[in-house]
């Protein structure tokens, strides 16, 4: 990782400084250093660098327009630049296209000095969209605008337009929002209880599968067989030894049916008790269960013998006793498995359980918890569990000896079923009432040195570190306290490589009008 991220700050050192070649700066006459203005809306930013504007004098402008669907340059479209002079006087000037992606260019020459104001229309397929980009004033001479313009550094952390445009970028005004405070714990999803059902052998024997074949992931009916088992032969049996055994039984069973019938006569002729007829009957019902399992045997050493299927009546079905998806299955057809093996695992996805472990210390603020917000990798939105979709389950009675926690278990619905059994996740259980305040998202925190921080963009191609004091997190939020104000533009990506530029000290030239 250390590595990419080290061929990241290359690129985009590489970038920086092929920007002189792809976009020439255009040198300012000694003494007029270039202004810029930084304009955001709901659709759109516009950074412009200009010269200041004399009298009777060709003024140039740059106008970078970014496209905050995607924060990527403006590649269509016509810019409209308009000076509003105080005297009612209205100068224009028109670009059709971007000379070079995201980058328009404008050429302004004012005949009289005064105060004005400047504005911008950009209209195309990407964006359209006005920008007041404010006060303004022509100048008498070089000289009055140079008297007039602050040259000064305005320091901060160089990352230009280009970079931002080549790489993962995004900012957000920072604003106000609802935070609600919450204990961090560690969870796993897990199946509901009573929702998941592993299918052993019940006896050892040959495995065929039904048709169609069972494959993971496949939904299952309740009482659906998804296989069959023929009961494996006693060591030693082969065909004579059953056929023997057949007639056997078959001879007993006769002896004992015409002993039956005897005792029923002599019965009727009260010549024997009622209870020798119930022993014979007896001895009838065991012949008959002894018969039906020889032939059984017979039937199954036979069909094995052909290679057949099995359907004799000692063959044993195996049914998902309940319906979802089939998440296991171990067997093949024709396998030979031993009593007790795991053969199939069906787990009902439709709902789940989040099983935290929360430490001693926090279990009270846990408790009468009835909501909760978590992440799983690879998910750029948290989850939500709320009464909406889930409930609390439970929160533990006993402390684990050996980690000092206690399980939170909330049920959730899992429609999509987006999130699966086994998979890790790190929740915020709620506790207490929700608070107003600055928040940003957390992925525009970074921490540096064990603390956190924030990168902002002051204006177009310059940024400032400030360091953080943070509040509670609540669903993909986290609160400032200090560092930032309401209206600043924060990095919500990006930030990772500002930091790389700024510790490389690659910073872009400035004073230039591209």
């Amino acid at each position: 990782m250390n590595h990419l991220r080290l061929l990241s700050l290359l690129t985009l050192t590489l970038i920086g400084c092929k920007r002189d070649e792809a976009h020439p700066h255009t040198e300012v006459p000694a003494g007029l250093p270039a202004r810029s203005v930084t304009v955001w809306t709901g659709k759109s930013e516009l950074f412009m660098e200009y010269e200041p504007p004399v009298a009777g004098r060709e003024g140039k402008f740059a106008a970078h327009v970014t496209a905050l669907a995607g924060f990527k340059p403006v590649t269509e479209g016509r810019l409209v630049l308009t000076f509003k002079m105080a005297s009612g006087e209205t100068l224009t000037s028109r670009a059709d296209a971007p000379a070079s992606p995201g980058i328009f260019r404008a050429l302004i020459k004012p005949t009289k000095p005064g105060k004005c104001t400047l504005s911008v229309s950009v209209s195309g397929a990407q964006v359209e969209d006005e920008f007041d980009a404010g006060p303004c004033e022509v100048f008498a001479d070089e000289a009055a605008a140079t008297a007039a313009t602050d040259a000064a550094d305005k320091g901060g952390i160089g990352f230009t337009k280009e970079q931002q445009w080549k790489t993962e970028f995004a900012t957000l005004a920072v604003g106000e929002r609802e935070l609600q405070t919450s204990v961090q714990a560690n969870a796993e999803i897990r199946a509901v209880a009573g929702q998941e059902a592993r299918l052993t052998a019940p006896t050892t024997g040959r495995v065929t599968l039904a048709s169609p074949a069972p494959v993971v992931g496949m939904p299952v009916k309740a009482g659906q067989v998804l296989a069959t088992i023929s009961p494996r032969l006693s060591a030693g049996g082969d065909r004579s030894t059953l056929d023997s055994e057949v007639q056997a039984v078959r001879a007993e069973l006769d002896a004992a049916r015409a002993q039956l019938a005897r005792a029923e006569r002599l019965f009727k002729e009260q010549a024997v008790a009622e209870r020798q007829v119930e022993e014979a009957r007896a001895r009838v019902e065991v012949a008959t269960a002894r018969m039906a399992a020889a032939e059984g045997r017979l039937a199954q050493y036979s069909a094995g013998a052909s290679g057949g299927a099995s359907s004799g009546p000692n063959v044993f079905l195996i049914r998902s006793p309940l319906a979802g998806t089939l998440v296991a299955a171990t067997p093949t057809s024709g396998e030979s498995i031993e009593e007790g093996k795991l053969l199939f695992t069906v787990i009902d996805m439709d709902r789940v359980w989040l099983h935290a472990r929360v430490f001693e210390p926090d279990i009270p603020r846990v408790e009468g918890a009835r909501s909760a917000w978590f992440t799983v990798e690879g998910y750029d939105a948290p989850f939500v569990v709320d009464e909406k979709n889930g409930k609390l389950v439970t929160i533990g009675r006993v402390i684990d000896p050996q980690t000092r926690t206690v399980p939170v278990i909330f049920e959730l619905a899992n429609p999509e079923g987006r999130l699966r059994i086994g998979q890790f996740a790190h929740v915020f259980v709620a506790t207490g009432g929700a608070t107003r305040g600055l928040a940003v998202p957390e992925s525009a925190v970074l921490e540096e040195g064990g603390k956190p921080v924030a990168y902002v963009q002051v204006e177009g191609e310059r940024f400032e570190r400030r360091a953080l004091t943070l509040g509670p997190r609540s669903l993909g939020w986290v609160g400032v306290k200090e560092g930032l104000a309401a209206g600043e533009h924060v990095v919500t990506r990006g930030a990772y490589e500002i930091k790389l530029t700024s510790a490389s000290g690659a910073i872009p030239q400035s004073g230039h009008v591209h």
